[in-house]
């Protein structure tokens, strides 16, 4: 077997960790998080540091979506778009469970759409 391939890490964690210090030093949590991780990319996933790699919202795997973050010129951690909530998401499809910041989003279903079978009707 191959040791260098990593499969099922989950990092959400991380993100959350991300998330709730969002107005802090980002030098101070971007040392925190790095103690705490094996390496530190993920952390680059969801923060830009650069103007032009700024992201409203980054997907992780198929139904999991964080806010996109970034750091001001301060020295800052900010949200990209603070205005951004699971209201104003839609999913991609019904059959799964869409999370935005760890809130579920998505479609309620309705009445002729359990009635008939078909989960794409409305």
């Amino acid at each position: 077997m191959n040791g260098k391939q990593q499969r099922g890490l989950d990092y959400t964690p991380l993100f959350r960790f991300l998330l709730s210090k969002v107005g802090a030093n980002w030098n101070a949590v971007h040392q925190e998080a790095v103690g705490r991780l094996d390496k530190p990319d993920p952390i680059f996933w969801l923060v830009a540091l650069d103007e032009h790699e700024k992201k409203d919202f980054v997907r992780m795997g198929e139904s999991s979506y964080f806010s996109g973050l970034y750091v001001d010129e301060q020295g800052i951690l900010t949200i990209v778009n603070p205005d951004l909530g699971p209201e104003k998401m839609v999913p991609l499809c019904r059959c799964c469970t869409h999370t935005f910041n760890g809130k579920p989003f998505g479609r309620p279903a309705t009445y002729a759409s359990i009635s008939s079978g078909d989960p794409l009707s409305e």
